[in-house]
């Protein structure tokens, strides 16, 4: 790796937090949502996965454009769980491994997210050896808090400037190639992780 890296940007879903999108859109489509893989997939142009990334819809409103959309009758609380489908678990050795790295750089997240999966996240993927999600990020950065998102070049750009974070010593890696471009079109480093590689390989 770079010697002149000083800071790490991960990304969240395929990276750190496995995923399985096939639950949560078998899920979906059970209770009556028609074209979910399509909208999931693609995170349709203004469609309601697209607006509750990018903060343009709170919890309530997704929760209830989801039984709008659905034919059968929806708690939140099971609103939450079809949704949450897909997040799986951050495997124990990631989590070692960004300790171990937080004694040799400022480590930071930059995730496409929303209020309901983060809050899962942080109560169930994070939690190892009383650690919590704050102890392993300095910062974190949520499109649905910064009403930006990946492959937006202006979302880089504002961790660099929040973070106070020069471009040519910071490394991100996510697992679209796309949104590596971007990083690297803002002068950032990037690696295009692919799921299941070794992680700990990057920093060799």
């Amino acid at each position: 790796m770079d010697k002149n890296i000083k800071n790490i940007v991960f990304d969240l879903g395929g990276v750190l937090v496995d995923l399985d999108f096939k639950a949560a859109i078998n899920g979906l489509q059970k209770a009556g949502f028609a074209n979910v893989k399509e909208q999931l997939q693609t995170l349709h142009q203004g469609g309601i996965f697209q607006k509750f990334e990018l903060g343009e819809m709170n919890a309530d409103e997704f929760r209830t454009a989801i039984r709008e959309n659905s034919t059968v009758s929806l708690t939140d609380e099971e609103v939450d769980g079809l949704w949450n489908a897909m997040l799986l678990e951050v495997p124990r050795e990631k989590l070692e491994l960004i300790l171990h790295l937080r004694g040799k750089y400022m480590v930071y997240l930059l995730s496409n997210t929303n209020s309901i999966h983060w809050d899962y996240v942080c109560k169930n993927a994070f939690n190892y050896r009383g650690f919590r999600v704050n102890d392993y990020f300095e910062e974190t950065f949520l499109s649905y808090e910064m009403h930006l998102a990946k492959p937006d070049k202006a979302i880089f750009e504002k961790v660099l400037e929040e973070a106070n974070l020069l471009p040519e010593e910071t490394l991100f890696i996510d697992d679209s190639e796309a949104y590596c471009k971007a990083a690297e079109e803002v002068g950032i480093h990037a690696h295009h992780y692919h799921i299941g590689d070794d992680l700990s390989k990057v920093f060799e």
